[in-house]
């Protein structure tokens, strides 16, 4: 949604295929209500005495086979006694739904069951919060251990083809927030992170699977205290240390301290990993400007960033560790 135009306007086409896709659905519900758009719409159902389910509309432009084989893989988690959204087939037994706007515009659905609870910013996230948070991501972790994908499961690999991908999109559209003395230190810290990544790739590891791959707060339900992870569209094969770098990416360097203790609670996680640990949150820095440089409406937020972003890749190149140190800006 790079233009305020463009947000609207396919919020209105969605909204439209909403609308249309529940006709497929045996539910009775009573209201609709818009979330959010990203890689697809979200809105949330209200039926019975409260009950909630959650809709998506994703563009004809994503594959259904990544968002069939994310609904079988929220399905092996459920299978594993994790709380995570599962799909609700409609009237044909189908999970995934045809859907389209007035105007003729493709777009299909899938109905998920709600994951109760609330968001909590991270100002307001207490020890207890992050440590639970840590552990929750361990036992997603553990449960996908001996995940068996079917024979026509396909989902994004994140590593070093596609941080080399991310790293040329950046590099292509930073001048309206990083300065050529900026972009000069990415470049530098970019060289770093696909050696690393190319060394990894060459041995066998087993700390490698499916993960959520963008578990932050915003994608984190508390419920009566205990977080559940929400809104698995990213997920895909990857290394669990790179898992760890997206969720704790946008905690302060203490919670992710507690983060590392919360996880180490059920999940050993060595003191040997850090340093790689380091180079796969660079990777998901870089990642994530990658991701909103063309949006013009991020510019101003982007570039109030830059001073600690480039901060912490001094001290990735300088070789200081820097995960559970403040930084001075």
């Amino acid at each position: 949604m790079d233009t305020e135009s463009n947000r609207r306007n396919t919020l209105k086409q969605t909204k439209q295929a909403a609308l249309i896709a529940l006709q497929h659905y045996d539910i009775d519900w009573s209201s609709i209500h818009f979330i959010q758009i990203s890689e697809h719409a979200t809105f949330r159902v209200d039926f019975g005495d409260g009950e909630k389910l959650l809709l998506r509309i994703h563009p004809a432009t994503k594959t259904r086979s990544e968002t069939a084989s994310e609904l079988e893989w929220l399905a092996y988690l459920r299978h594993k006694e994790l709380i995570v959204p599962v799909a609700i087939s409609n009237h044909e037994g189908e999970f995934i739904t045809n859907a389209e706007s007035r105007e003729g515009l493709r777009y299909y659905a899938t109905l998920l069951k709600w994951v109760e609870g609330d968001t909590i910013h991270k100002g307001m996230l207490t020890t207890e919060n992050v440590h639970r948070l840590g552990a929750m991501m361990a036992r997603l972790h553990e449960a996908g251990a001996d995940f068996c994908p079917s024979r026509d499961f396909v989902r994004p690999t994140w590593g070093s083809k596609s941080f080399t991908k991310d790293w040329e999109h950046l590099n292509g559209h930073y001048a309206h927030f990083i300065s050529e003395e900026g972009i000069a230190l990415y470049a530098q810290a970019a060289v770093r992170v696909s050696n690393h990544l190319d060394a990894l790739e060459s041995q066998e590891r087993d700390d490698y699977g499916m993960i959520h791959a963008d578990l932050h707060i915003g994608n984190i339900v508390y419920h009566h205290g205990e977080p559940f992870p929400i809104d698995f569209g990213r997920c895909g094969f990857g290394y669990h240390l790179y898992d760890i770098a997206q969720s704790i990416m946008g905690l302060h360097p203490a919670q992710r301290e507690l983060f590392i203790q919360g996880y180490r609670k059920v999940r050993q996680l060595s003191e040997a990993a850090m340093p790689i640990l380091e180079s796969f949150f660079i990777m998901s820095i870089i990642e994530a400007y990658s991701f909103h440089a063309e949006n013009e409406l991020e510019t101003e937020g982007l570039m109030e960033e830059q001073p600690y972003a480039q901060a912490l890749l001094s001290a990735y190149m300088n070789g200081d560790p820097f995960l559970f140190q403040s930084l001075a800006v």
